[in-house]
């Protein structure tokens, strides 16, 4: 694999629009590729992709680096990376569709409309909306590892899990991030129109905002003729991963161009309507980027690079902020090898758009803070240094942290913990002896699972760790601490 290069940027196809309020804007963006080669290479980077949108206009977009190092194949405008979580607001703008053509209540109880989705609680199953799941105020935590499998779960497994998952908070009570209610929205809008998730999205939106180089499963990126692999860093050197096979999934599998998002947020900026047709709900559409569930304020102790950004509300699909002193609509995405942020500002008529071929979110949202800052002429500030002075504050903690001392011995035998173990949200765990070494499966997809002392094991689970559960001396049962607020998700034992 070669040395890990700083990659140029590539002027591909950059478009424009020179004339008035768009000429000014162009104006301030001069000199700004020099600021994203610095960022390219202080953070690895392989290749990312730049839009930005003025009103009813792309006013600029730009390719830099590399979609492809192996052949050489730069990033252009065009070039199509999976946009991860930016997906939701998509998810969240069809339950609009259905709800403008009188198909749900979004502030009454899903469960009346959907009542194969029940949650923990009959109580609970009587009271949460769309708007709740819309928002993250279920009360359910992210719970991602019900949903991991060696091959996807059929959509009634995952619908009927969740109604085994606790929840860490009351209802409306806080917001908590959950892939999981957007997979479920995703179902709900197929179970109203009978239409599939990707069936709705290529109908109402994709085609009428004639977003060409979009599609919506895992599996569908290295179909398009110009597609980005996805990238991590070894050493000193920049390596491929493999492309995802798994299909459509309504919180984060959509596969998009800087152009056709582009496209997207002109119709956002522009209360729902694209070239004189309203593609969505114009009521939706403010209602989904305006606050509908307050998240504690900026500044954190933990952000210090964030002292003059405030809020973090929720909308449907979109976080709002104060960001310093403009309304500010956004979402980012992280997936392995991907990462994105699609931000809007409204009264500004300003969208930007940055998608990455490396996981790591932190690249979009700072490159889309450095656009923003200069669009919106705000005094200069060092968004990259701030950024990677924290991390490495956070690294340094992080390496001085003691060393434990060595585990005790197992208390038990190997084949003494081998078994299958089943919990009713998250499947099962089975745990076999292969060659005297204990591994382990969880639904099916192999994951490390190494004796650390006595009856505990590290693993490669939420939290890190399992314990066995002893009675009368035997091994009944696997328990991890997976999410917090909740009690251990406990695997029991099949005989």
């Amino acid at each position: 694999m070669k040395k890990l290069l700083v990659l140029a940027c590539c002027w591909c196809g950059s478009l424009f629009a020179q004339s008035g309020d768009a000429g000014i804007l162009l104006k301030r963006l001069e000199g700004f590729d020099t600021v994203v080669t610095g960022v390219m290479r202080d953070w690895k980077l392989a290749g990312l992709s730049i839009g930005v949108v003025y009103k009813n206009q792309v006013l600029y977009a730009k390719g830099f680096g590399y979609r492809d190092i192996e052949k050489q194949l730069r990033v252009t405008p065009h070039t199509v990376f999976h946009i991860a979580s930016c997906t939701k607001a998509f998810t969240a703008m069809l339950v609009g569709l259905a709800a403008e053509d009188k198909l749900i209540d979004i502030n009454k109880p899903v469960h009346d409309y959907f009542p194969q989705l029940e949650f923990y609680t009959p109580l609970l199953t009587s009271l949460i909306t769309a708007k709740d799941m819309m928002t993250h105020r279920t009360g359910l935590p992210r719970h991602d590892w019900a949903t991991h499998a060696k091959t996807p779960l059929p959509m009634d497994t995952v619908i009927r899990r969740i109604r085994y998952l606790e929840p860490g908070k009351g209802i409306r009570e806080e917001i908590q991030y959950t892939n999981l209610m957007y997979v479920a929205l995703g179902e709900l809008t197929h179970k109203l129109t009978g239409r599939t998730w990707s069936q709705q999205l290529q109908e109402r939106i994709f085609d009428p905002l004639e977003m060409k180089e979009s599609s919506t499963g895992f599996a569908d990126l290295p179909l398009h003729t110009e597609y980005s692999k996805g990238y991590f860093v070894r050493g000193d050197s920049l390596v491929a991963g493999g492309i995802s096979k798994e299909g459509a999934n309504a919180a984060g599998s959509i596969n998009s161009s800087v152009i056709d998002i582009g496209q997207w947020l002109i119709c956002w900026i522009n209360g729902g309507r694209y070239k004189n047709k309203q593609v969505l709900p114009a009521l939706f559409a403010r209602q989904a980027s305006a606050p509908q569930m307050s998240a504690p304020s900026r500044p954190q102790p933990s952000l210090p690079a964030y002292p003059d950004v405030f809020f973090g509300d929720m909308g449907y699909g979109w976080v709002i902020d104060s960001y310093r002193g403009h309304y500010h609509v956004q979402h980012s995405g992280d997936l392995p090898l991907y990462s994105s942020n699609v931000a809007f500002f409204p009264t500004d008529s300003i969208g930007i758009v940055v998608l990455v071929n490396k996981f790591d979110a932190t690249v979009p949202e700072l490159i889309s803070s450095l656009l923003a800052d200069r669009l919106l002429a705000l005094p200069y500030k060092n968004w990259s240094g701030l950024l990677l002075d924290l991390q490495a504050k956070r690294s340094a903690g992080n390496a001085s942290k003691p060393v434990t001392a060595s585990p005790v011995p197992q208390s038990h035998r190997p084949q003494e913990y081998t078994g299958l173990y089943r919990h009713p949200g998250y499947g099962t765990i089975l745990v076999t002896l292969e060659q005297g070494k204990l591994v382990a499966a969880h639904n099916e997809q192999p994951f490390s699972f190494v004796p650390d002392g006595a009856d505990n094991f590290k693993a490669n689970v939420p939290g890190g760790k399992l314990r066995a559960i002893l009675k009368e001396g035997k091994v009944v049962a696997l328990a991890g601490s997976f999410e917090a607020g909740i009690a251990e998700i406990i695997f029991n034992r099949v005989p």
